[in-house]
């Protein structure tokens, strides 16, 4: 159960992380005014793919331990 537990809290921490860095990355743009840049676009398409998956890992962990129990 504790492996559970940290498996979890770790996959919530790096979804927690990458919500901030799409943030930070939204703030940059419009601070330098490249909103629609392509190299921002790519950044920021890549950040959201990573998102998904973290929230598709967190699904899965806790599907998981519902299963289990």
């Amino acid at each position: 159960m504790m492996k559970f537990v940290d498996n979890l809290d770790n996959a919530k921490h790096d979804h927690q992380k990458n919500k901030s860095d799409v943030v930070n990355l939204v703030k940059q743009m419009f601070a330098q005014n490249k909103w629609g840049d392509e190299e921002y676009r790519v950044a920021l398409e890549a950040l959201v793919k990573k998102d998904e998956e973290l929230v598709a890992e967190v699904t899965r962990i806790i599907k998981q331990r519902h299963s289990e129990n």
